[in-house]
């Protein structure tokens, strides 16, 4: 290793370079015992497989296990997690020999490795009684699954596909299997998310109806590697409380992380790299994104190294089972010194001890990179992983800002339960396994009974006479739901390469990616080949492709508009508006373009005749200020230009916070959006429903924008490039596109400019807050009244001025409750508290607060607060007078009493963190308003002085009867028009 590495740091590697060189230190193992002794015939295996102590999560997890508990593990790949489930099953099955459990995983691969160890744990068992094992899954030959039918073994292994088309839908052939079912072990839980882990909810909780039915309770046992919410994820999974074991106590190995860049062909530099560690004595693994990459790694070191071919081979998808597992077990055995796989082996398939990792291009999460580099130094020895970054932003950021992957803390894992297309294709497999019941509908969520609504009218579910419980129309509605998509799919189908003549399914992609991938004239890659999509029948949803050596790749163009529907959630951040909301996103293709490989260089483009598509989704959205464009126009910057690359960067680094990839989510970038009346760059979920990425999106908006920022800045080009804010799945073909103007747009947002600096009156006077009165002061009405005053974070001029009241943000806000005599102080992390209070209230009362206090709480919330009954004293005063006074002013003259402060000092409280004397300044504004309100209200009238020096009385005939009754006559007005509208489907 050591003159590998010299090797690897001081070469001239001619068009590479190490651009950051990080070692790992060892950790010791931390070591444990459970509360209670393992059985004696379990210590006697341990013993036997040469454990003699378990680690620390080991433990933990077996404690809460016994207690009863779901348990989730989430910790680094080899930290022996799979031996936790193996000692809590053999323990169920030594007191119960009639129970069962199911072991699910992701891949076959996968499942046949772990089935191997499980054999091999139950023969270490001492005594007469044998625990059986067996594999039930797309390998296993009919015989064998009668075999396995007619007598389930003690374990099930099997996969969350062949639970959902094969298990489930024929209980009642599995009956004394689910009636003994003790533990459901679902290894790999970071590859259920997304669609995938969509899907696997819902069968989940299909299971959990058929143990229902039998009475069986198991426990949930989730293995993970290391992501940002385990427990979180679990727990959508099979909606229950998850307990979570996330600290290793497994020993880790000194480990080197080497990030390179290269201008070279990526394969040549791999193959380089592989061909010296080999001739190092170092076992490698090269880990690619693509199978075609792949292929040409294997191809340029066999070419550079004929001598050790036999010692290195590629390993991906597409391989004969027989191929995989001879592959696998030449690694564990030593006879194979290298291999360059996909992500099929990034799993914790045993291949032995390896020593060094390539990464061809970064693989897409921090998750998944620890997941492949945790392949190496499983042996204690030193270890290696080298990272060569592909021509992709997010590669190139990783490299540029190392301490991300180093120190950077692991991605959330998304999935939506309540994904409404996924939820109305599993409901009819649901009915069609155990007729659903009124009852059990009666406590789901609002979005699955919606759903079981929406399949009940659209013909895939009908109700018994009674209107008591739901059948599934079809006998086996299960073969219709692609649980790796959603909504209907398209078939591939090709040539069969022993019959022309005949056409045979070669691969399958959903509705909303068929039009981008198989439209005619496609280049669509299957195993290592590639094929050209001759025609696309929309009808039968069919695709015919067939095998051509194309030196190009396709790519569409498209254009597209997004529809806001509703929103969800609404926030104000440092310098705009970030909402959340529901979208109808409008996409039509117009044709594609052909561009040669490597050079990108364009060849043609043809147009297509496709129909729109449309489907509604889940986004977020940052919305601009007209101040900004206009900044942006006067420096003579390509503003739209500026936005759509902004577009680019904030999906490519999105990655860093969600587990997903460029594919899964869709954006927009639109310099007047006719809805909003401004700009706005939308991020949305690139499935029907949505399936939480969005959702994810607007709650770190902030940070995303900070990283898109530090993406294009470090990035050297001068112009842009796809190192910064090209994208490959644009379908305008990158155009407009400006790097200048996505720097300055991105620095107002996130406050590194100033959006201005008035100096006029308007935009330094201070804004007059409200107080309230003693509760000794007039009698105590029955109506719920409350006097409201909030003040901000920023001032009018650090916003771009009064224009934008929104983007102020709350930092504190005083509510005084007439009735209860009771003050409340709300902080900006309580505000969704204080608009539900402003909601129950009869009448809110304030100063300036319809064109102040409302504007400001309006970013939070998508309830319009204009229809509020509020009563606001400027605006009555106004009115009367014809000009405007300040709550000074009045408190002065009318009762002696002046404010104690103003908005200016109020915010520089709010930057020292000085609470105490911004909360008793808002509290003494509210206090002074309510004391006016009900002067006005005894006395008829209060004072004020006007120019000369002459104190007058303001008339205030005011009667909180009529006020209340006016407002009362308003609100039910608005429910009627209201009312109106809904029924006419607006």
């Amino acid at each position: 290793m050591k003159r590998f590495l010299k090797r690897l740091l001081t070469h001239d590697w001619k068009t590479a370079r190490v651009v950051h060189h990080a070692v790992l230190e060892a950790q010791d193992s931390q070591y444990a015992g459970p509360q209670e002794p393992l059985p004696e015939p379990i210590m006697h295996a341990l013993h036997a497989l040469g454990i003699q102590s378990l680690y620390t999560h080991q433990a933990a997890a077996l404690d809460l296990l016994r207690s009863g508990r779901h348990v989730v593990v989430s910790t680094a790949t080899a930290s022996g997690k799979s031996l936790i489930y193996n000692m809590a099953v053999t323990e169920a099955l030594l007191q119960n020999p009639h129970a069962h459990a199911l072991y699910l995983f992701p891949i076959k691969a996968l499942s046949r490795d772990q089935w191997d160890a499980l054999n091999t744990f139950f023969a270490a068992l001492p005594g007469a009684t044998p625990l059986t094992a067996a594999v039930y899954d797309g390998d296993t030959s009919d015989r064998q699954r009668a075999l396995i039918r007619r007598k389930p073994p003690h374990v099930l292994v099997s996969n969350p596909d062949m639970l959902h088309y094969a298990l489930l839908p024929y209980h009642a052939k599995w009956e004394s299997f689910f009636r003994g079912l003790r533990y459901v072990v679902v290894d790999e839980l970071h590859t259920y998310r997304g669609i995938f882990g969509s899907h696997v909810a819902q069968i989940l909780r299909r299971l959990q109806r058929i143990t229902d039915l039998y009475g069986a309770r198991p426990q949930y046992i989730f293995l993970s590697a290391t992501i940002g919410n385990p427990g979180e994820l679990a727990q959508k999974l099979i909606d229950q409380p998850v307990e979570t074991v996330a600290h290793s106590g497994s020993p880790r190995s000194r480990r080197h992380f080497v990030f390179m860049e290269t201008e070279g062909p990526l394969a040549s530099l791999a193959a380089r790299l592989t061909q010296d560690a080999v001739r190092s004595g170092l076992k490698t693994i090269v880990f690619t994104q693509s199978r075609r990459m792949t292929e040409l790694v294997h191809m340029s070191l066999v070419r550079a190294a004929p001598d050790l071919a036999p010692k290195v081979s590629s390993y991906r998808a597409g391989f004969l089972p027989s191929e995989r597992r001879s592959i696998e077990q030449g690694l564990a055995e030593g006879r194979i010194a290298a291999v360059i796989s996909t992500s099929a082996l990034e799993m914790g398939i045993d291949i032995g001890g390896l020593d060094v990792c390539v990464l061809v291009g970064y693989p897409g999460t921090i998750m998944t990179t620890w997941q492949r580099g945790g392949r190496v130094g499983r042996s204690g020895r030193e270890s290696a992983v080298i990272l060569l970054p592909q021509p992709d932003a997010l590669d190139h950021y990783i490299v540029r800002h190392p301490e991300t992957l180093l120190n950077g803390s692991y991605e959330t894992a998304v999935i939506d339960p309540d994904n409404s297309a996924i939820v109305a294709a599993h409901l009819p497999c649901a009915a069609a396994e155990i007729p659903v019941h009124a009852e059990e509908a009666a406590h789901w969520a609002s979005p699955r009974r919606q759903a079981l609504v929406s399949a009940t009218h659209g013909g895939t579910l009908v109700q018994s006479e009674d209107g008591r419980k739901w059948f599934a129309t079809a006998s086996y509605p299960h073969r219709g739901v692609d649980i790796r998509s959603v909504g209907p799919s398209f078939t591939i189908l090709g040539p069969d390469a022993k019959d022309a003549t005949r056409w045979i399914p070669i691969g399958t992609t959903d509705g909303v990616r068929a039009f981008k991938e198989c439209h005619p004239g496609a280049v669509y890659l299957h195993r290592g080949r590639t094929f050209v999509v001759q025609s696309l029948n929309l009808e039968k949803r069919i695709a015919r492709a067939v095998p051509q050596d194309a030196e190009y790749y396709t790519w569409v163009v498209s254009k597209k508009e997004t529809e806001i529907l509703e929103i969800l959630a609404s926030k104000p951040c440092t310098a705009f508006m970030a909402r959340l909301g529901r979208l109808r996103v409008r996409e039509h293709i117009a044709g594609y373009e052909k561009k040669r490989l490597f050079t990108q260089e364009l060849l043609d483009f043809t147009p297509l005749d496709l129909p729109e598509q449309v489907f509604e989704t889940v986004g977020f959205w940052v919305e601009i200020e007209e101040t900004i464009v206009e900044k942006i126009h006067r420096a003579s910057l390509h503003y739209m230009g500026g936005i759509h690359a902004m577009e680019h960067a904030a999906i490519s680094v999105f990655p860093l916070f969600a587990l997903c990839d460029r594919n899964d989510i869709g954006g927009i970038s639109i310099p007047l959006h006719p809805q909003l009346g401004k700009s706005a760059v939308f991020i949305y979920d690139g499935y029907p429903g949505g399936i939480g990425l969005a959702a994810r999106g607007y709650d770190i908006v902030e940070s995303l924008l900070e990283r898109t920022l530090d993406l294009i800045e470090s990035c050297p080009c001068d112009e842009g490039c796809p190192s910064c804010i090209h994208s490959p799945k644009c379908g305008a073909g990158n155009t407009p596109l400006d790097k200048a103007a996505a720097l300055e747009v991105l620095r107002y947002l996130l406050g590194r400019k100033p959006l201005g600096s008035e100096t006029d009156k308007e935009a330094t006077r201070e804004k007059t807050p409200v107080l309230e009165v003693a509760a000794a002061s007039a009698s105590k009405p029955e109506p719920a009244i409350g006097f409201l005053d909030l003040e901000t974070q920023k001032l009018a001029q650090d916003v771009g001025g009064w224009n934008n009241k929104h983007l102020m943000r709350v930092s504190v806000a005083v509510l005084y409750d007439q009735r209860r005599e009771a003050l409340e102080v709300f902080r900006e992390s309580d505000v969704a508290a204080l608009i539900d209070r402003l909601h129950a209230l009869d009448l809110v009362v304030g100063f300036n607060i319809k064109d102040f206090d409302f504007q400001v709480l309006q970013a939070y919330t998508p309830k319009p607060l204009q229809h509020l009954p509020a009563f606001d004293m400027l605006e009555a005063l106004q009115e009367q007078l014809g000009f405007r006074l300040s709550l000074d002013h009045l408190g002065e003259k009318t009762l002696g009493r002046r404010k104690t402060a103003d908005g200016i000092q109020a915010v520089q409280w709010f930057r020292e963190n000085r609470w105490d004397l911004l909360i008793a300044y808002c509290r003494d504004d509210v206090l002074l308003t309510r004391d006016l309100f009900f002067h006005a209200l005894e006395k008829g009238y209060l004072v004020y002085e006007d120019r000369s020096g002459k104190r007058l009385r303001v008339p205030t005939p005011w009667n909180l009867e009529k006020i209340l009754q006016e407002y009362g006559q308003k609100e039910d007005k608005k429910r009627s028009i209201l009312k109106r509208r809904r029924s006419a489907g607006v």
